[in-house]
């Protein structure tokens, strides 16, 4: 009998993955090697042009490519990696659609899943900000965006206005300051053209950073690139760039909490907002953070020169997921470039492993980095080359359209460069939500927060899952608390002919369940409407036995 042939697991389907698996394709055509890449989607996003789709200058579909056509002839799994157990040398898999987990053998694993959004850096990102890591995340910031502007062309109520055409984002790195820029540039070409009855001074667009300046990866340091000790100039550059494009930029500040309808700074400012785009915050992906391997602050796992991983036999670790030693000391920084020469370099030693030659270290320096802020300009440095304004756009946009990682996207995205200059942004809200689906949110509001008033129609019944509502009837002799409710307890409207305006305000912080007011009420049909109570009132309070105006229950 032969020799078995080794079996590589590739756990995740990003930019290491990709260039991982054009380095074996030879030796699996061949029969040296049987490459397994575990991907949880089968397309991969190239984030490189997130802010462009965003913004309508591409097709959400244009920075997608399918994976069996990067990974072949590799064998694909679309399955979520659900642990890893390294002494028996086997990944347990769960496929998506109904649940089944099976396990993968390896004699090699490369741990390339990237980083994950930390969704609990601050309170209410998880329930209320829009994160980037995602495509599904884009792509529901994409329509969200549209439909705010759509809400803002019919709403009179210049607070509600004014929450509708703020876009706020957390973060003055690369992604967060390309996503501004672009977002305020993209406010301008929609005020001038379809949305022209909304003026361009409406729509604010707030960058908010914990760091003396935005940028601050191009600021200091050797950056992406290896090469100089940082560029202040290039960020000046980009900072009044942005600010002409109407970017509100606040440095040496951060975000102390998200509502579904305002942002609490450190500085104390309260911004009011329907939009949170969250570029910060990231932690190692759970079923890495399982194995408790040697790792760095920031739950990175430490690699050798090689990319190999110290006591583990067979064991490798590249982009997000792995500290890799850059070769001007310190490691490399987290941006796609160094994630494909990774994967070029790990392909390289699992390979000579196999053979039995001694393996290489990692060696590349870096190329350039940079960063598009909106119309035609961008800053960037190429070897140590400072270059800014168009020919920086055009010179960094020819290098991502180069590492796209499939011939017919790339013609895509020229195709969708050349058209929309001609016929203008795509505008189309590709919403795929069924209204007859239940939808249920998870919410935080802030001690005195509104949650929901009789001036405007509640869509939503809340059920309190931690916290204190007050039932709040404003009369002209001052405001009446009605009723207090507690953990349990639901609330929405209920619509009668008022004496007085009530609303539902949250005494401190509060967390709910909400489920829009005609699903509640057909669920409620379903299993039986609970019996509607009115809870003990604080001493003062009126008559119990007038009930507030907001329908309420125990759940």
């Amino acid at each position: 009998m032969g020799q078995a042939v080794p079996k590589l697991v590739i756990l995740g389907g990003g930019y290491v993955a990709i260039t991982a698996a054009r380095g074996m394709k030879k030796a699996i055509l061949r029969g040296e090697i049987d490459v397994t890449v575990v991907s949880a989607e089968n397309y991969h996003v190239f984030h490189g042009f997130v802010g462009e789709m965003l913004t309508g200058r591409v097709s959400p579909g244009s920075i997608l490519s399918p994976v069996r056509r990067i990974f072949a002839p590799a064998k694909v799994h679309i399955v979520k990696a659900e642990h890893v157990d390294l002494q028996a040398r086997k990944v347990t898999v769960r496929r998506q659609v109904d649940g089944l987990v099976y396990d993968l053998p390896f004699d090699h694993l490369l741990l390339c899943l990237g980083s994950a959004d930390n969704a609990d850096i601050y309170p209410g990102l998880r329930e209320h900000g829009f994160r980037l890591k995602t495509y599904d995340e884009c792509f529901r910031l994409r329509n969200h965006i549209l439909r705010m502007f759509e809400l803002a062309t019919v709403t009179e109520d210049p607070e509600e206005r004014r929450r509708l055409l703020t876009f706020f984002v957390a973060g003055g790195g690369y992604a967060g300051t390309e996503i501004a820029g672009e977002l305020a540039d993209f406010a301008r070409i929609l005020t001038s053209r379809e949305y022209s009855h909304i003026a361009r001074e409406e729509c604010r667009v707030v960058l908010v950073c914990p760091t003396p300046t935005i940028l601050p990866e191009l600021y200091s340091g050797k950056g992406a690139s290896g090469y100089g000790d940082g560029h202040p100039k290039l960020v000046e550059y980009a900072t009044r760039h942005a600010k002409r494009l109407g970017v509100e930029i606040m440095i040496q500040t951060s975000v102390t909490a998200a509502t579904p309808s305002q942002v609490h700074l450190s500085n104390g400012a309260v911004v009011p907002t329907r939009t949170i785009i969250s570029a910060v915050g990231t932690k190692c992906q759970p079923v890495i953070d399982a194995l408790h391997l040697r790792s760095d602050p920031r739950g990175r796992v430490i690699a050798r020169a090689d990319l190999s991983v110290e006591g583990v036999d067979g064991l490798w670790v590249a982009g997000d997921s792995g500290a890799v030693p850059h070769p001007y000391g310190g490691t490399c920084p987290s941006v796609g470039i160094f994630a494909l020469k990774h994967g070029e370099r790990v392909a390289d030693n699992i390979l000579r492993t196999i053979r039995g030659k001694p393996t290489k270290r990692f060696s590349y320096i870096g190329l350039g980095q940079g960063v598009s802020i909106g119309r035609r300009t961008a800053v960037a440095e190429v070897r140590g080359v400072r270059v800014r304004g168009l020919l920086a756009w055009i010179i960094w946009r020819t290098l991502l359209v180069y590492y796209f990682p499939t011939w017919d996207r790339r013609l895509r995205l020229l195709a969708d460069w050349s058209i929309w200059p001609i016929v203008g942004r795509d505008i189309v809200e590709m919403g795929i939500e069924d209204a007859d689906d239940y939808e249920l949110k998870h919410n935080l509001f802030q001690p005195g927060e509104t949650i929901v008033t009789e001036l405007r129609e509640g869509h939503y019944t809340h059920l309190i899952t931690e916290g204190e509502v007050e039932i709040v009837a404003k009369r002209p002799e001052g405001e009446v608390t009605l009723a207090v409710f507690g953990a349990g307890r639901y609330f929405g409207q209920e619509w009668h002919d008022p004496d007085a305006i009530e609303f539902a305000r949250a005494r401190g912080a509060v967390r709910t369940v909400s489920i829009r007011a005609h699903q509640a009420a057909a669920l409620q049909r379903l299993f039986g409407a609970p019996e509607r109570a009115i809870p003990q009132s604080p001493p003062g309070a009126p008559d119990k036995r007038e009930p507030p105006r907001l329908s309420v229950g125990n759940a």
